[in-house]
């Protein structure tokens, strides 16, 4: 499975893209929202999200990277928004930002920034639908997919085990056609499309979509027999 990350579209052409994204296969869009100040960026907002929503039914998942999320849920509520996840180090409650995601019917996570260990998502496993696994700094489109986080994969894949939770594994940051493959043979089940992928340039947008779905769904067939079924929940 793949989510489009927005951050990538052509905001002149945003329209354009969407449709292009649906019609190619694009399982989820992935929206960050930042604040300027929890992360030194700024990037969609929800007028973005009530416009998107009103020419494509694909699911939407949120990251936010913002220093009080608890104030964001009612907005992602009133936009329809499917999931959304929260980094820990916030000035909110974690735990309450999650209580009020299950009040509004919302799938809940926590984003892992590559200094955050896996060991901190612990408390929260019981609690949460999905883990967003970051493999850059948070706050920037374009970096350089980091192999040393690939070790935290593997350690949220032995937690999900262990624990027996039902929480899936989003890859975030530098995926690539390059890099899918040791993302899905390591248990990640929906990776987070866009510089280096389908919005690498080298296709138009919707034929570059089409190849990298075709991609992941071929890797997720090929390492069926490693990963459990168990350990491939969709969002």
């Amino acid at each position: 499975m793949i989510t489009t990350t927005l951050a990538c579209a052509d905001y002149l052409h945003l329209e354009e893209d969407i449709r292009a994204l649906d019609r190619a296969g694009s399982d989820w869009f992935h929206i960050d929202i930042m604040d300027g100040h929890f992360v030194p960026n700024l990037c969609l907002n929800f007028d973005i999200v009530r416009a998107i929503r009103t020419i494509s039914e694909t699911p939407m998942d949120v990251h936010l990277m913002v220093t009080n999320p608890l104030k964001y849920v009612e907005v992602m509520a009133q936009n329809g928004v499917e999931a959304a996840c929260t980094h820990l180090n916030t000035d909110d409650s974690v735990h309450e930002f999650l209580e009020a995601l299950e009040e509004h019917g919302i799938r809940k996570g926590i984003a892992l920034a590559p200094g955050d260990p896996a060991e901190a998502a612990i408390p929260f496993l019981s609690k949460i639908d999905f883990v967003l696994l970051l493999f850059v700094k948070p706050g920037f489109s374009g970096q350089q997919f980091q192999p040393e986080i690939l070790k935290k994969l593997e350690a949220l894949v032995m937690a999900r085990k262990a624990s027996g939770s039902q929480f899936i594994i989003e890859a975030d940051g530098g995926v690539s056609f390059e890099n899918a493959g040791e993302l899905i043979a390591r248990g990640a089940d929906l990776l987070v499309a866009g510089a280096f992928a389908n919005y690498d340039g080298r296709a138009p947008l919707y034929e570059r979509t089409k190849e990298f779905c075709k991609v992941c769904k071929d890797l997720q067939g090929l390492y069926a027999g490693q990963i459990s079924d168990k350990d491939r929940r969709k969002v």
